[in-house]
Parts: C-alpha cells; structure tokens; sequence
C-alpha cells in the first residue's frame, strides 16, 4: 500500500484525483491548511498543524507526531510526495 505525504493544498488535489483510496494520507507542512477546504480521512502532523494554528475537528482526522510518520513510512512501500 502506497503512503501519500501532502505538502500542500494543491497536492492534495492531484494525489486524490490518482491514489487508490485505501492509500493513507498524511498532511505536513502547508499541507496542513487542507484540513480546512476539506472533511478527508487522513493523518496530521501535528507540530505543522499547529504551527500554523490549523485544527482539524473531524473523526476522519488523526494527529500523529514525528515517530509515528516514520513508522507509517517504514510500514508502506512506496511512499510519494505531493507538492505540485
């Protein structure tokens, strides 16, 4: 199973018009501002989103920190980048 990492808005945009939607999501950097356009199933870096004083307030919405993105990473195969 592939893990998306979102960048931005605008990545998020192109990876949900590709990825399979059992794919696992996860929003860091400005990415993090999606969590306000959209009610999404993914993760979320927490220190991203909230050095941006963005919240997310949905049941589909998961924060998790650094350790935890690693983990994901070593646990999917292959991991892409989305920053379009």
């Amino acid at each position: 199973m592939t893990l998306h990492l979102i960048f931005n808005p605008q990545g998020l945009v192109s990876c949900l018009q590709r990825r399979d939607p059992a794919d696992p999501m996860v929003l860091l950097g400005d990415g993090t501002y999606a969590l306000t356009q959209s009610d999404i199933e993914c993760f979320v870096l927490s220190e991203d989103a909230a050095a941006r004083g963005v919240t997310g307030n949905s049941k589909n919405i998961r924060s998790i920190d650094y350790a935890e993105l690693v983990e994901l990473s070593m646990n999917h195969s292959p991991v892409v980048s989305w920053a379009d």
